[in-house]
């Protein structure tokens, strides 16, 4: 399934090509009417108001927050996790990102309406092509649905289970060149199985997220093959664990046999500078990680002129320290922070 979208050009970009990736934390915004007021001067028991569904919409001062950041950052593209379908990622764009960005998103396979979509700036000057990979069987099954299967095998083979796919999805915007069949570059975005597991069946979502990863590096193969010579790739994404190169988690194997590295391992970032999510235990202490990630295929490493993970800043544009406490995050737009990855403009 896929969707081709012309973005209207309006003014050229800067010379330079920006991606990001923002788990937004729950951003859904369904609304009974969607004209722009003034936001920053509305209460926020007339904000949720306004919502049309039984979801709380995110907090108005955290959405406007999370705006400014966007604008802050100013980038072509914006790989966008947490959001509550495309109502949501449009009225977000048209009501709080000053009508700069495109919403492209397709429903995913969320059992509580978190979809993955791209925001693309007005201002960018190629055709995109949006896709999905929702159907795209994991070939995975729980070992207790595999002795589930054996029980049927042969007297009800109908009853038995064939795949899990991905929890969310594995989203997939082409760019285009004008007047070119052949895409310039992909860029995937995904939200891997979270480390819930509330039918105590997956300690941690290793295993589906194992099952998402191998499946994630086929679809990254079978793309780099399709093109000669090989589309430029741009992975982003909410991996939820360790998919950095040195640190790697067991369920990411596949990804340390593939050619495709970290923007912020490139930079020379680590140690809390690389965190995008800060974990407080109940002794106070915290844990920094980085779960969210920029991978690029090998012909971008040259082309990558700065990477970075940003910070929320204030309203001076300063840029805050990391918070020390579980209260103090909780005050920022999202719990996780935005990677930033700035390109020599490789698309012309």
């Amino acid at each position: 399934m896929f969707v081709r979208y012309h973005i209207p050009m309006s003014q050229s970009r800067s010379n330079n090509f920006k991606v990001v990736q923002l788990n937004a934390e729950n951003l859904f915004l369904f609304l009974s009417d969607n004209t722009d007021r003034d936001w920053k001067n509305m209460g926020e028991k007339d904000w949720q108001r306004l919502s049309t569904s039984n979801v709380p919409n995110k907090s108005l001062v955290k959405t406007l927050w999370l705006a400014e950041t966007v604008l802050d950052m100013d980038a072509d593209i914006v790989c966008m996790n947490e959001v509550g379908g495309i109502e949501s990622l449009h009225n977000f764009a048209k009501l709080f990102l000053k009508g700069k960005y495109v919403a492209h998103l397709l429903e995913g396979n969320s059992d509580r309406g978190i979809d993955v979509g791209f925001l693309v700036h007005r201002d960018f000057l190629h055709k995109v092509e949006l896709r999905t990979h929702k159907n795209r069987p994991l070939d995975f099954l729980y070992p207790h649905e595999r002795e589930t299967n054996l029980y049927f095998e042969g007297m009800a083979p109908e009853r038995q289970l064939k795949t899990h796919y991905f929890s969310r999805d594995c989203a997939e915007l082409r760019v285009y060149k004008e007047n070119q069949e052949r895409p310039e570059l992909i860029v995937l975005s995904v939200h891997l199985k979270s480390k819930l597991d509330p039918e105590n069946i997956d300690p941690q979502g290793k295993q589906r997220r194992e099952a998402e990863v191998k499946t994630l590096m086929k679809i990254y193969g079978e793309l780099r093959a399709e093109f000669t010579p090989a589309t430029k790739i741009i992975l982003a994404g909410d991996f939820n664990g360790s998919a950095r190169r040195g640190a790697i988690a067991e369920e990411f194997a596949a990804m340390a046999d593939s050619d495709l590295e970290s923007v912020i391992d490139l930079a020379g970032i680590s140690g809390e500078e690389a965190a995008t999510q800060l974990q407080f235990n109940r002794g106070g202490g915290m844990n920094a990680l980085q779960i969210d990630f920029i991978f690029i295929s090998p012909d971008l490493k040259n082309e990558l002129s700065r990477a970075e993970v940003f910070r929320y800043r204030s309203d001076l544009k300063v840029a805050l320290p990391l918070p020390k406490t579980l209260e103090q995050r909780t005050y920022l737009p999202s719990d996780h922070f935005p990677v930033l990855a700035t390109f020599n403009d490789f698309l012309g």
